[in-house]
């Protein structure tokens, strides 16, 4: 029995070790994993500030294009309201005109004729006056426009950029 009483102390000591060694490599394992899930939070972290980044550019891109397209419709506003103000001004010229033609002519007749021209071209030019001014306007609106969606576009191009 003093052969098997030797043994048991070497094999507890050897199943100790073993132990031992289980449990430093299962510690480093959990080490590993522990360091992998981090960095993979840093990079989540990252990558989520990186798009709120950008959404904040893009937003500010955005307010930026409205705030220009509201300032040019403010300013193509007051261009149709100084037309319209010329336009009347024209339109009184020319009424004045016919009024001043049909005074100075000495045939009664001749001056109804005169009157009856100077009227239906005062008509028709206040109404060319007219259509001119809205076209214009038309086309300083339809400018704005595209130059807004030109403004987003650049801005919803950067964003998908920045999201890539």
């Amino acid at each position: 029995m003093t052969g098997a009483s030797r043994i048991w102390p070497w094999l507890a000591l050897a199943l100790a070790l073993l132990l031992a060694l289980k449990t430093q490599r299962l510690a480093k394992v959990e080490i590993s994993q522990s360091k992998a899930v981090a960095e993979q939070a840093q990079h989540a972290q990252a990558a989520t500030e990186k798009k709120a980044e950008a959404v904040v550019e893009h937003g500010s891109a955005q307010q930026e294009n409205t705030h220009d397209y509201t300032q040019e419709m403010a300013r193509l506003e007051a261009g149709r309201t100084a037309d319209a103000a010329r336009i009347a001004g024209l339109q009184h010229d020319i009424r004045s005109a016919a009024t001043r033609n049909a005074q100075l002519a000495g045939d009664a007749a001749a001056c109804r004729d005169l009157a009856d021209q100077h009227q239906r071209l005062a008509a028709l030019a206040a109404g060319g006056v007219g259509v001119v001014g809205q076209l214009v306007g038309l086309v300083e609106k339809r400018d704005a426009q595209v130059k807004l969606l030109r403004g987003q576009i650049t801005a919803d191009r950067a964003l998908i950029e920045q999201l890539n």
